[in-house]
């Protein structure tokens, strides 16, 4: 029934979009939106940086849009590497990309609307603007709509699965990206048939502290299978893994889960992902031997991808 009703939701509000019965916002900035159609789990932030550092090498100066989940704060917060803000304050995702692009400004805002509102005023000062999961932000026309996918997820709806809409939806995208795994020949033909470009993504890993070889694992992140399995590729020995659900926060409760299971496993040494690493007290760190794993993404076919970037943010041919 809930799965019935939902889906009826999602469709109601799509088809008022199509009709033109609610209003698109227009931005005197151009849009470009990095979206899945899945709750997370993609590589969202790793390609919204990919992404920025491509128009920064254009010389431009992007502003990146996140609604900053779990924060705790409620207010619109405008920052950058320099800021010296904590992922409590804005998010565990802003916070991440702000370490990676330093000299790039954040507006973590709940109401993306507002965001793009709020930026249209320095206009001057940026001219592209990324916004992070923005998929089905339907208010604002976008000059660029990318939809991340990863083909080992399974494309059942909410409350049976993670997609937030059914996979045809995928037809509004402009170009599909496919990130963490290749996809199978039946996804190319469906993606194909909906008329949408793809491209194919090399992600690479990279440890933190090359030394750590052995210990225990944690995430707290929309896809951990996809950690574990890159822990092997990377030759790590995992004595144990403790899944924590998507934005964990570490508390000090969890942070002694943590410690017992090190002391139980007898390791000092601990692996995470960058997105979780940003979020542990410092303490923490300096106790324990820690190593986090950093993920970058690389579109296999660069030059046509930049092209439509370029092309849709600066109008260069």
């Amino acid at each position: 029934m809930i799965y019935f009703l939902y889906r009826l939701l999602v469709g109601l509000r799509n088809m008022l979009y199509d009709l033109n019965f609610f209003k698109k916002h227009a931005s005197a900035i151009p849009v470009i939106s990095v979206g899945n159609l899945s709750f997370g789990g993609t590589g969202k932030t790793p390609f919204v940086i990919y992404i920025a550092k491509l128009l920064v090498k254009k010389n431009l100066n992007p502003l990146i849009v996140s609604r900053g989940y779990k924060r705790s704060s409620k207010e619109h917060v405008l920052f950058n590497g320099a800021s010296g803000l904590t992922s409590d304050e804005v998010g565990d995702e802003p916070l991440m990309i702000s370490r990676e692009l330093p000299g790039i400004d954040i507006l973590v805002n709940k109401n993306k609307l507002s965001s793009i509102r709020w930026a249209q005023k320095f206009k001057s000062k940026y001219n592209a603007i990324i916004i992070d999961d923005g998929f089905q932000m339907r208010s604002i026309k976008k000059a660029l709509d990318i939809v991340l996918v990863d083909s080992k997820q399974s494309t059942k709806m909410l409350p049976w699965g993670t997609f937030r809409e059914p996979f045809k939806n995928i037809k509004r995208a402009d170009c599909v990206v496919y990130t963490k795994n290749p996809p199978s020949k039946n996804l190319e033909k469906k993606i194909n048939r909906a008329g949408v470009l793809s491209f194919k993504c090399t992600p690479s890993f990279s440890l933190s502290n090359k030394s750590c070889k052995q210990g225990i694992s944690f995430c707290g992140i929309g896809s951990p299978s996809f950690f574990i399995k890159t822990l092997e590729r990377l030759s790590i020995k995992t004595i144990k893994h403790i899944t924590f659900k998507d934005h964990q926060k570490y508390t000090e409760k969890t942070l002694k889960k943590i410690e017992k299971t090190l002391s139980q496993c007898s390791q000092k040494t601990f692996f995470t992902t960058h997105k979780d690493w940003i979020k542990l007290p410092r303490q923490f760190i300096k106790k324990y031997e820690g190593c986090y794993v950093k993920m970058s993404l690389q579109i296999e076919e660069g030059p046509a991808f930049e092209k439509i970037l370029t092309n849709k943010t600066i109008g260069e041919n």
